[in-house]
C-alpha cells in the first residue's frame, strides 16, 4: 500500500504533524509511506521511523500538480483548502479529504494537529509531538560547550502580530540573569546574525541548523518563546516553557499545541493577550510566569511522572468481540494517544475497555463515553463499559469527539463547554465516497472514519417571512385605524410605461394574517415547492413584542415546518427604514432589555422546529451596530444558553450595514448572512441610452435584475462563513414612490441561475447543518420582492424555485448516490475547481494593483499643493490605472452609498489633475 503525506511547511507544523506519520504506520503496518516536503524542512522529516521516502518539492504548486496526478493508495494532504502558494500566488483546491477545513476557518477544528488531520481526511488526531535527533547532531551540539544551565529564547516570527519589543526582551534576559543566575541562549534564523541584545545573550542566531536548534532547545532548563517553529520543538521534546501569545485572527483564545504544552502542568506557562497583540504584554507577566516555571523546575515538578501501569480489571471475550465488530474502536489512534501504551504489552482495547479511557482520552472520534454515561446514568450500575452499553441498546443516542477540549486549554470559541461537533457528518456531507467516486480516485477516509448516516445532505431553504399584514395599535395609532401594509400595496402608482404597479396579490388575496388558515396556505404553498421553513421577522422593543400574533398562531399549530428567529432590532417608523425620523417605537439596547429578550427565546428554542446547528439554536440579528457592546452581550446571550440546556448560540449577523466590517468573530457571531439589496454597484444600473422615459421628478435608481443577479451569484467565497440569500427582483416604489429602487428586465433567467449557483456553492464549501440558502423573501409586497403568487405571473417565481431545487437535489443525489453519472460529477467539480482557482488569481491581482495604486493616492493627497511642475506628480499612465484601481475598489470591495460618493469625488479629483498634467 503507498501512502501520501504532504506538509510542505513550516516548521511548526512539521513537527506538530509528526504524530500523523504514526498513526498511518500503526493503522497500516505494512504500508510505504512517502512524504512531500519543501528542501529547506527536509531534515524535520528524514530521520523519522515511520517514514520509509521523503519527496522535496519546490512550492506548494509542486504539491498540487502531484496531488492531481498521483497514483498512491492513499493521499493524506494536510494542508488546508484553499491556502495560497507563497511563491506562485495558486490556490490549492483540494481533492483529497475533507473541503470544509480551509485556511480562513480552520481553528473551528481545534488545535493545529487535530484540525490539519481533520482536514486531511483522517480521524481527529491530538496526540503529543515527536522530534527525532540523531546522535551526530546531539554531539556536535555539544562541542559547543555551552555554559550550564541556560535557558533558550526565540524572539521573532514571520508575522509581526506574535513578535515582542525588543525593549521588553532586553528587560526580561535581564530580570533572568538577575533572579536565577543563568545563561540565556538566543537562537533563530534571521536576515542578520547579529542580537540587538548585544551582550546580554549567548547569540546563535544562525549559527546552528534546524536540528542543531532542537538539540540546544532540549538542553535547556526551560524555554521562552513566541508561537513559532522552535516553541514547537520545545513541546515536541518536553522541555518547560514560557509561551507568547496574543489574539489569533478572529478567535478568542489561540493555543497551537498539543501534547505537553496543551496540558495542566507546572513546567508550563501561555501567557496570552486575549485583546491584541504580543507586543502588548507585560515584562511583569512574563518575568512571573519564568519565575514560576523554574521554581517547578528545580522542584522536580516541570514534568509529570510516567503513569504506573495499574492492573486491568478483567474483559470478557463477549465485550472485546462485541466492540471490535462495530468499527467504533481505532486501535491505532487509541494507542496513538494512550502513553501508557508506548512499551508495548497491552492490547490497547483490552486497556480502553478496562479503564473506559479514563488514564488516556476516554472519547474516541466515534464515541463519547463521558457524555454517554451523563445521559444513561444506568450504565454506572450495571458494570460494563459504556460503550458496550451503546452497542446493546443501539436504539441509544451517541456523540461524537468534542473538537472543543476545555481540559486541554483549546478556547476558541465563544461557547466552550459541551460543544458538540458533527465531524464525522462533515467529513460525509460532502461524502469522502461520493466525492472520491466523482474525481476517480480512492477514498481517503473509506476505513477510517466514523459515519454518521443522519447528516443532511441537500441544502435547505428559508425564506425570510413578514408578518406585517394585520391592524395593531400601534399602526392604528400612526397610520389610522385598520391599517396595513395592504394599504400602501394598493396606492403604488406606476412611474413609467410598463412599470409594473401596483403589485395585486393571487389566489391568498389580501390576507390578514390573523386567520390562522392564511398561513396554513402559506405554509402548503412553501412546502409543495421545495421551501423547507420560514425566517420569521421578529420585533421585540423592551419587553414588548409586536407583529407577533402570526408567529403565535404558527406556534400553537400542528404544523411540523421548520422555522427560526431574524431579530428585526431597528427602530419602528412611519418611513418603514429603521431610522431616527418619525419613530414610533424605539430601540434602545441596554445590557438588561437584551437579556429580557435572549431570556423569552428560550422557550421557543426548545420547540423541535426551531433551526438548530450542532444542537444550538440559530438565531439572526438584524442591525449589530446598534448595540453599545455586541461582544459583551453574545458572551452574555451564550452563557444563558448555557445555563438553559443548551450547548450554546449559532449567531449570525446581517453583512454590508457599516463599512470596514470585520470578520462576525470580533462581533461574537458564528456567521454572516448576505442582504443582497445593500450591495448594488453602479455598473448594474441601466444605462441612459435603455432607461425608459420616468418622471423628471423620479430620484430612484432603474436596476438591470439580470445584471444584478449575476453580479451576486458570481462573487467571490468571502474569508468568512457567509450564507447565501437570493432575492427575487425588488420594487419599493409602493413605499417610496419616485425615491425608489426598481428592478427592471426580471424575465430572464437571472434568479434561477443565482438560487442554483448558492444552493450548489453551499453544498460543496458548508457542513451538512451549516447548509441553508436564505430567499428573499416570502411576502414583502411593499419592497416588490416576494415569492407568493401574484395576479400577473401567478405561481411562477414558485414554480422556478421548484424546478431549481429538484434540479439540484438530483444532481447532489447523482453525486451521492451510486456513481451513475461519475463522469458528469467529475466534470462539474472540475469545473467548480477552475472557478475557484480563477477567482482566486484574479481576487488576489485585484489586490495587489489596488493595494499600489491606493498607497499612491494617499501620498498624492497628503502634498497639500499640487504643482504641475512637480516631480510628486504622476504620470499619465500611473494616473489612468489609478482611476482604474479607484473603480476595482469602488465597484467590488467597498459596495456601500457612501463610500461610492466618496470614491467618485477622489476620482474626479483625479481626472482634474490628469487635464492639468
Amino acid at each position: 500500500m503507498k501512502i501520501l503525506v504532504a506538509l510542505i511547511e513550516h516548521i511548526g507544523d512539521i513537527i506538530a504533524c509528526e504524530p500523523v506519520a504514526r498513526y498511518l504506520k500503526k493503522k497500516f503496518p505494512e504500508s510505504n509511506l512517502t512524504w512531500i516536503i519543501s528542501r529547506k524542512f527536509r531534515p524535520l522529516v528524514a530521520h523519522n521511523p515511520f517514514i520509509d521516502h521523503v519527496i522535496e518539492v519546490e512550492c506548494l504548486t509542486d504539491w498540487i500538480k502531484i496531488a492531481n496526478h498521483t497514483d498512491a493508495d492513499l493521499v493524506v494532504d494536510l494542508h488546508v483548502n484553499y491556502r495560497v502558494c507563497e511563491c506562485c500566488r495558486i490556490p490549492l483546491i483540494k481533492r483529497h479529504g475533507n473541503p470544509f477545513v480551509s485556511a480562513y476557518e480552520w481553528l473551528d477544528y481545534g488545535p493545529l494537529l487535530q484540525a490539519f488531520s481533520i482536514g486531511a481526511g483522517l480521524p481527529p488526531i491530538s496526540a503529543a509531538p515527536k522530534i527525532y535527533l540523531p546522535e551526530h547532531v546531539l554531539e556536535s551540539v555539544s562541542q559547543l560547550n555551552l555554559a550550564q544551565p541556560y535557558c533558550v529564547i526565540h524572539r521573532t516570527s514571520n508575522s509581526p502580530i506574535k513578535d515582542w519589543t525588543d525593549e521588553k526582551w532586553a528587560e526580561l534576559v535581564r530580570k533572568i540573569k538577575e533572579n536565577h543566575g543563568i545563561d540565556v541562549i538566543e537562537i533563530g534564523n534571521a536576515k542578520t546574525s547579529e542580537s540587538s541584545l548585544g551582550n546580554l545573550v549567548t547569540n546563535l542566531i544562525n549559527k546552528t541548523d534546524l536540528l542543531e536548534t532542537g538539540a540546544v532547545i532540549r538542553g535547556a532548563r526551560f524555554f521562552i518563546g513566541i508561537d513559532s517553529g522552535p516553541a514547537h520543538m520545545a513541546n515536541a521534546q518536553k522541555v518547560p516553557g514560557v509561551i507568547l501569545l496574543g489574539q489569533h485572527g478572529a478567535f478568542k483564545k489561540y493555543n497551537p499545541y498539543t501534547g505537553y504544552y496543551a496540558e495542566s502542568h507546572a513546567g508550563v506557562k501561555i501567557v496570552q493577550n486575549l485583546s491584541g497583540s504580543v507586543a502588548d504584554l507585560s515584562v511583569t507577566q512574563v518575568v512571573e510566569a519564568v519565575s514560576y516555571v523554574n521554581s517547578a523546575v528545580l522542584a522536580g515538578l516541570a514534568i509529570t511522572p510516567e503513569d504506573e501501569r495499574a492492573s486491568l480489571k478483567f474483559v470478557s471475550t463477549e465485550h472485546r468481540d462485541l466492540v471490535q465488530s462495530s468499527g467504533l474502536f481505532d486501535e491505532a489512534w487509541y494507542e496513538l494517544h494512550t502513553e501508557e501504551l508506548a512499551g508495548g504489552g497491552i492490547d490497547p482495547l483490552t486497556h480502553y475497555l478496562s479503564t473506559d479511557g479514563s488514564r488516556t482520552v476516554g472519547t474516541l472520534p466515534g464515541f463519547d463515553a463521558a457524555w454517554y454515561s451523563n445521559q444513561y446514568p444506568q450504565v454506572a450500575s450495571i458494570g460494563a463499559p459504556p460503550i458496550v452499553h451503546y452497542l446493546q441498546n443501539p436504539g441509544n443516542g451517541r456523540r461524537y469527539w468534542q473538537i472543543f477540549n476545555t481540559g486541554a486549554n483549546w478556547t476558541i470559541s465563544r461557547t466552550v463547554q459541551n460543544h458538540r461537533s458533527e465531524l464525522f457528518a462533515v467529513s460525509n456531507s460532502l461524502s469522502p465516497d461520493s466525492l472520491s467516486r466523482a474525481l476517480d480516485v480512492e477514498s481517503p477516509v473509506s476505513d477510517l472514519v466514523t459515519r454518521d448516516p443522519k447528516s443532511n445532505i441537500f441544502p435547505r431553504t428559508f425564506a425570510f417571512y413578514l408578518p406585517q399584514f394585520h391592524p395593531i395599535d400601534e399602526n392604528n395609532w400612526a397610520h389610522g385605524l385598520g391599517f396595513t401594509e395592504w394599504h400602501n400595496v394598493t396606492k403604488a402608482k406606476p412611474l413609467f410605461a410598463g412599470h409594473y404597479q401596483p403589485k395585486i396579490p393571487g389566489e391568498l388575496g389580501y390576507y390578514d394574517l390573523r386567520s390562522p388558515l392564511v398561513l396554513q396556505k402559506q405554509i402548503e404553498l412553501a412546502r409543495s415547492h421545495g421551501i423547507d421553513g420560514f425566517c420569521f421577522y421578529y420585533y421585540y422593543f423592551a419587553g414588548k413584542k409586536i407583529l407577533y400574533d402570526p408567529i403565535e398562531e404558527f406556534l400553537k399549530s400542528d404544523s411540523d415546518m421548520p422555522f427560526l428567529f431574524m431579530w428585526a432590532n431597528e427602530n419602528w417608523s412611519k418611513r418603514w427604514d429603521g431610522g431616527d425620523k418619525e419613530v414610533i417605537i424605539a430601540q434602545e439596547h441596554s445590557d438588561f432589555d437584551d437579556m429580557v429578550f435572549i431570556d423569552g427565546l428560550f422557550d421557543i428554542f426548545r420547540d423541535p422546529r426551531y433551526v438548530k446547528i450542532d444542537g444550538k439554536p440559530v438565531l439572526m440579528i438584524y442591525k449589530t451596530h446598534l448595540f453599545p457592546n455586541i461582544l459583551n452581550t453574545t458572551e452574555r446571550w451564550r452563557e444563558a444558553a448555557l445555563k438553559n440546556g443548551f450547548p450554546g448560540l449559532y449567531l449570525i449577523k446581517a453583512d454590508g450595514w457599516i463599512e470596514g466590517e470585520e470578520h462576525p468573530r470580533f462581533y461574537g457571531f458564528d456567521a454572516s448572512y448576505e442582504i443582497p439589496s445593500n450591495v448594488t454597484p453602479e455598473n448594474v444600473e441601466i444605462a441612459p441610452p435603455e432607461r425608459p422615459l420616468v418622471d423628471p421628478d423620479f430620484e430612484g435608481r432603474l436596476i438591470d435584475y439580470q445584471k444584478f443577479a449575476s453580479f451576486h451569484a458570481g462573487n467571490e467565497r468571502p474569508d468568512r462563513k457567509r450564507f447565501k440569500t437570493v432575492m427575487l427582483p425588488w420594487d419599493n416604489t409602493a413605499r417610496y414612490k419616485s425615491r425608489g429602487i426598481v428592478h427592471l428586465n426580471i424575465e430572464g433567467s437571472g434568479y434561477e441561475n443565482w438560487l442554483s449557483q448558492a444552493l450548489m456553492d453551499t453544498y460543496v464549501y458548508r457542513k451538512p447543518e451549516e447548509r441553508i440558502v436564505f430567499l428573499h423573501s416570502w411576502n414583502e409586497w411593499c419592497e416588490g420582492t416576494y415569492l407568493e403568487p401574484d395576479a400577473k405571473y401567478g405561481r411562477r417565481r414558485l414554480e422556478n424555485t421548484k424546478n431549481v431545487i429538484f434540479n439540484t437535489r438530483r444532481a447532489i443525489s447523482l453525486a451521492e448516490g451510486s456513481g451513475v453519472a461519475a463522469e458528469l460529477w467529475k466534470s462539474l467539480f472540475d469545473t467548480q475547481r477552475t472557478k475557484d482557482e480563477g477567482a482566486f488569481l484574479a481576487l488576489d491581482a485585484a489586490r495587489r494593483e489596488a493595494r499600489y495604486v491606493w498607497t499612491r493616492l494617499s501620498d498624492l493627497e497628503a502634498t497639500e499643493r499640487v504643482q504641475v511642475d512637480s516631480p510628486q506628480i504622476p504620470t499619465k499612465k500611473e494616473l489612468k490605472l489609478l482611476i482604474k484601481a479607484l473603480k476595482i475598489k469602488r465597484f467590488f470591495v467597498l459596495p456601500f452609498k457612501k463610500k461610492r460618493r466618496h470614491q467618485a469625488e477622489k476620482i474626479e479629483r483625479i481626472k482634474k489633475i490628469l487635464i492639468l498634467s
